[in-house]
């Protein structure tokens, strides 16, 4: 089982959001799909272990707002939504604690939009990157769930497992 440790969120107007970046080549993220990860846990013989240790975890079941964007890679290769609350980085380093799991990345508290293929338009890219840093974008629900990822030709297809 493929796994990770997220919390869904709804976006307003993405097709409108979508469409300020047409000129990329890129995949976006299918409305359905949209969630933060907490941790990605991989490939799993099964879910138990991971239940059982995150069991009982307390944390703040509330709706963050979504505001402006940002991205990784040099040249850019995820866009995505900032989700910036400190409950989020709280309940992040719970897991982690709780599965004695040592992240081999910075946390970034996000939610990706799409995957870039090309970016040879880097300038307009930025350009509407900083008109739209101030717009709100949608809701993250704080609930933490048990996901597994079923990869298929046609994209992802996630099925909660477990919530907590």
């Amino acid at each position: 089982m493929r796994l990770f440790l997220g919390s869904f969120a709804k976006l307003e107007h993405y097709g409108i959001l979508k469409s300020h970046f047409s000129f990329l080549e890129a995949k976006w993220v299918q409305k359905h799909n949209i969630h933060l990860t907490y941790l990605f846990l991989g490939e799993r013989p099964n879910p138990y272990g991971i239940i059982e240790k995150l069991e009982g975890i307390e944390y703040e079941k509330k709706d963050i707002p979504l505001h402006g964007l940002g991205f990784f890679g040099h040249p850019p290769k995820v866009l995505y939504t900032k989700a910036q609350d400190e409950g989020i980085v709280e309940l992040h380093h719970k897991i982690v604690k709780r599965l004695q799991i040592e992240p081999n990345q910075p946390f970034v508290p996000h939610v990706t939009l799409c995957r870039i293929k090309s970016s040879q338009r880097f300038s307009r890219f930025i350009k509407t990157l900083q008109k739209l840093e101030h717009h709100h974008f949608g809701t993250l629900h704080q609930e933490l769930h048990l996901i597994e990822s079923l990869l298929t030709p046609k994209g992802p297809k996630y099925k909660i497992i477990h919530t907590f």
